[in-house]
């Protein structure tokens, strides 16, 4: 099976379990910008393009209308763990897809992780942050303390240089948009 044909398998999963998800954002839009911003960082930190492009349409499958953002990171690795057994990857590659799913929340960013797993933290991070859409409601919607917490938090989730250099100039931004 080639890899055209897995990343086929994958996107399609991903976008059929994306659409399911109808609370706050277009969560379709968002998992193609981690995407963008995950090979981007993956070319820049010289890691596995493909991998870390499985891990961007994965990372957020397990957002839902009933339980919304909540633990979504256990459920994605969940619902990853079952689907990519009916795939043609290597165990290892499985695995650390898997680790990267899981990790990608911003509880994880303050251990000592594998790039992969840093690259996909910080495309999720930058994601958010480059999601105009996203942002236009949150000022809607939200308090300027808490967004300027949201940035705050953005930033602690960015630990590759190569991310923050991305992050920095949009966050100051964003920030003269409040």
């Amino acid at each position: 099976m080639s890899n055209q044909t897995v990343l086929a398998q994958v996107e399609e999963y991903a976008k059929n379990c994306c659409e399911q998800y109808s609370l706050e954002q277009d969560l379709w839009r968002h998992v193609q910008l981690v995407r963008q911003f995950a090979l981007k960082l993956a070319k820049l930190e010289g890691v596995d393009t493909q991998i870390m492009e499985y891990a961007a349409l994965l990372h957020d499958i397990g957002k839902n209308n009933v339980d919304g953002r909540e633990n979504h990171n256990t459920r994605s690795y969940e619902l990853s763990k079952k689907f990519l057994k009916t795939v043609n990857l290597s165990e290892k590659t499985r695995e650390l897809i898997l680790e990267c799913v899981l990790k990608h929340s911003t509880q994880y960013s303050l251990e000592d992780n594998r790039i992969e797993v840093r690259v996909i933290q910080c495309a999720d991070a930058l994601g958010v942050l480059f999601d105009d859409e996203w942002q236009e409601y949150t000022r809607r919607t939200i308090s300027q303390k808490t967004i300027k917490q949201l940035y705050t938090n953005s930033l602690k989730k960015i630990t590759l240089e190569s991310a923050r250099r991305l992050a920095e100039p949009q966050i100051t931004r964003l920030k003269e948009l409040l």
